[in-house]
């Protein structure tokens, strides 16, 4: 029988997911000027996630007062999300079979290559959105009126961008996901929208009874968009972390080659979910590069959509050599990415 290190059973998943885990985080405990990413820590300063409203403020005072506490909660945050849209993937039978690999990708993803005791905001949007994600997938079944499951939904994002600003983007999930599982109902839509909407509402309308101005959480909330951050250089990339994005470019354009090979295999609603994540991969690229406030905070958002259709490729065929290995240097190269600069 032919060894295959890219199907493991739920223990052994376990077991690899806490190793990985303890050697990412761990390196942010011990040494947090050290871990993470190699350029970025020893050239280019990565500045806090934009706040934008009140509540991200707060967050952000108390993870920051004290670090270690900061680092406990977006590491269990990791270990919540990654089971969770292993989860969504199985629930929603994406795959032929069942596989747990979703749970490593976005470990990969989101602490693999960059991980902050500060990323707690991106993961707790991360954990929203999911939520968020469930119920949209769920509306597939619904044949009467969903105005209840989307102004829920709604309001699940609005809470998103009121923790992390960049997440008010993600609106744009709204109207994909309407034209991918439902017919078009006007009420539908104004109760998303609504629901969206309020968090930001209520943000403004607590300023206001404390005495600020209503409008001035909105105008933090641009400021906090169009102030400029930088991602790394690409000239500082270590080669290892070339290799790293090299490895995850590759998977990513098997698995979408893949998925068109065997698209005619898929039932109706596994594949308006898949389509669903690649729509999602493309909102949150765009957002990453194109957007003035990117940042490698938002890669745990980045990493739902990808630890999904990377399974893709490694669950459709037998286990071969070139399959176990670029799992294995992709593992390989962001545990050497999180401990080599204890070396140097």
């Amino acid at each position: 029988m032919s060894l295959d290190l890219t199907r493991q059973s739920l223990l052994k998943t376990l077991f690899y997911f806490v190793l990985l885990a303890v050697i990412f985080w761990g390196a942010e405990l011990a040494h947090p000027q050290h871990s993470g990413l190699v350029a970025a820590a020893h050239a280019t300063p990565v500045f806090a996630p934009p706040a934008g409203m009140p509540l991200g403020h707060a967050i952000d005072y108390w993870i920051g007062y004290v670090p270690g506490v900061g680092i406990l909660l977006s590491s269990i945050l990791v270990f919540v999300n990654s089971f969770f849209v292993t989860r969504i993937v199985i629930r929603n039978v994406i795959f032929l079979e069942r596989t747990y690999m979703p749970a490593i990708i976005y470990l990969l993803v989101s602490s693999g290559y960059y991980n902050s005791y500060m990323s707690f905001r991106p993961l707790l949007v991360a954990f929203l959105l999911l939520v968020a994600l469930e119920i949209i997938f769920r509306s597939y079944n619904y044949k009467g009126l969903a105005t209840g499951p989307y102004l829920t939904v709604g309001f699940i994002l609005g809470v998103a961008g009121t923790i992390y600003a960049p997440a008010l983007l993600l609106v744009a999930l709204l109207p994909i996901g309407f034209l991918i599982f439902r017919l078009f109902d006007l009420r539908e839509w104004v109760a998303a929208f609504g629901g969206w909407f309020l968090p930001l509402f209520f943000n403004a309308y607590a300023v206001w009874i404390g005495g600020g101005e209503f409008l001035s959480v909105f105008r933090s909330c641009r400021e906090a968009l169009m102030t400029p951050l930088a991602l790394p250089s690409v000239r500082l990339f270590s080669s290892f972390e070339w290799t790293f994005i090299g490895c995850m470019a590759i998977l990513f354009a098997l698995s979408i080659i893949t998925f068109l090979g065997r698209s005619r295999s898929y039932k109706l609603k596994p594949f308006k979910v898949y389509m669903f994540f690649i729509w999602m991969f493309v909102v949150a690229v765009l957002i990453l590069t194109l957007v003035p406030c990117r940042s490698l905070y938002q890669l745990p958002i980045l990493a739902i959509p990808l630890s999904v259709i990377i399974p893709t490729y490694f669950n459709s065929r037998k286990p071969n050599f070139v399959s176990n290995f670029l799992y294995v240097l992709l593992m390989g190269c962001a545990v050497v990415i999180h401990l080599l600069p204890f070396f140097l």
